[in-house]
């Protein structure tokens, strides 16, 4: 038997022994819910799907026994991690953190969530109410993997414990994106579906949650504003439809966007719209810095769309937020 057919093999068992553990603790009580049992069975699913050459190309001792750890440890970690949503209080309007890091390949989107997150926890009232699904070679046993199936098991979750009427989510997701508008959902080892702009307006339609600010920071983001977009939905994105964004090594801590809007931008501004128009002019210095003096700028050229409806609502929840500092 080849090896790469040996090890795909290998996946194969690993899969079985990891969906037939999660349906014993559904059965013997853990999770409680039909749903529950999908979602893990899913998460097991979506693991398998890392084809033979994907195995291939992770051919090597140490990243095939962090796969092993991670088809064991996911449906936990996920349950963990939910398991600690505090409800909504009725006092008053709450907002719920769901932070994505998409590419496990480069440490730089996994710092931007942890960043985020922090920050929202410290400054926006979202401590026991946040959530972090992260690819990453550092966290693949320690962190809920994102992928379409965790983010869906997350966003019905927070729907569970949120007022879906009156509380606010916010959905920060920070990837590569491709021209087809596609955002990368990849772990290393591991070959995951991407997520599609259409299927992430889908998963928060069939949330029912109200009230949204949704950042995508990522190549080409532009084009999630169209199937995402409503009344009460606020949506930024990194970079238009047709643009690419830029700041994605490795070794960095943001990308461009994400430290021009939470790290510069949002700390000295009122609101989120005002944030985003500091971040964007601040980003086009860089851009223009970039192309030095002989140059033409590649405009990432980031996006907003900010109905009324959103605006006034964040902003009788920010003056509470005033009322109330964290």
């Amino acid at each position: 038997m080849h090896r790469p057919t040996l090890i795909a093999c290998f996946f194969c068992l690993l899969g079985g022994i990891t969906l037939g553990w999660s349906l014993h603790e559904s059965a013997t009580g853990h999770p409680d819910t039909q749903h529950e049992v999908a979602a893990e069975a899913a998460l097991a699913d979506e693991a398998l799907e890392a084809d033979a050459d994907a195995v291939a190309v992770a051919d090597d001792p140490a990243t095939r026994q962090a796969i092993e750890r991670a088809l064991y440890s996911q449906p936990a970690l996920l349950d963990e991690a939910l398991a600690h949503l505090k409800p909504h209080d009725p006092n008053h309007i709450n907002m719920y953190l769901l932070a994505v890091a998409g590419d496990g390949s480069q440490e730089v989107f996994q710092r931007e969530v942890k960043f985020v997150k922090n920050q929202f926890d410290h400054d926006f009232g979202t401590q026991g109410r946040s959530v972090a699904l992260i690819n990453s070679r550092s966290t693949i046993d320690t962190a809920p993997m994102a992928t379409r199936t965790s983010l869906h098991t997350a966003l019905q979750k927070i729907a569970e414990r949120m007022d879906k009427e009156r509380d606010i989510l916010f959905l920060f997701l920070t990837s590569h994106g491709s021209r087809d508008h596609q955002l990368t959902l990849d772990q290393n080892g591991m070959e995951l579906p991407n997520l599609r702009a259409k299927e992430l307006a889908a998963l928060l339609k069939e949330s029912g949650i109200r009230w949204k600010v949704v950042v995508v920071s990522a190549c080409f983001s532009g084009g999630f504003i169209d199937p995402i977009k409503d009344a009460r939905t606020l949506v930024i994105t990194a970079a238009r439809h047709d643009r690419t964004s830029f700041g994605c090594a490795d070794k960095n801590d943001f990308t461009y966007f994400g430290r021009a809007f939470f790290k510069e931008a949002l700390p000295a501004s009122s609101s989120f719209p005002e944030a985003f128009d500091k971040a964007k002019a601040l980003i086009k210095t860089w851009e223009e810095k970039d192309a030095g003096t002989d140059g033409k700028p590649d405009y990432s050229q980031p996006q907003i769309h900010a109905p009324t409806a959103i605006t006034e609502y964040l902003q009788r929840w920010q003056a509470q937020t005033r009322e109330h500092s964290y």
